[in-house]
């Protein structure tokens, strides 16, 4: 699915009726944007896996490692230990 909309001189972004409602997005709600290479991608809030990886994002620092690989990493070292 496409559609091609324009950015109005103070920076809006229409985003269609159509999509709106497969979104479940509605005047008022807040959606989570993510930049990735030269796409911008919208995260509705129906998405609840990855709005809480926004939202956890937020609090986190910036990391070079995933969470999940640096928690298995520590475990592995755990054990090792034992």
């Amino acid at each position: 699915m496409e559609h091609i909309v324009k950015i109005e001189p103070n920076g809006v972004l229409t985003i269609p009726e159509e999509y709106r409602q497969i979104l479940g997005i509605a005047a008022g709600d807040e959606v989570t944007l993510h930049l990735e290479g030269n796409k911008l991608i919208i995260f509705s809030p129906l998405d609840p896996v990855k709005f809480a990886q926004a939202m956890v994002r937020r609090y986190t620092a910036p990391r070079t490692q995933s969470m999940v690989d640096e928690l298995i990493a520590e475990r592995r070292q755990e054990a090792a230990r034992e």
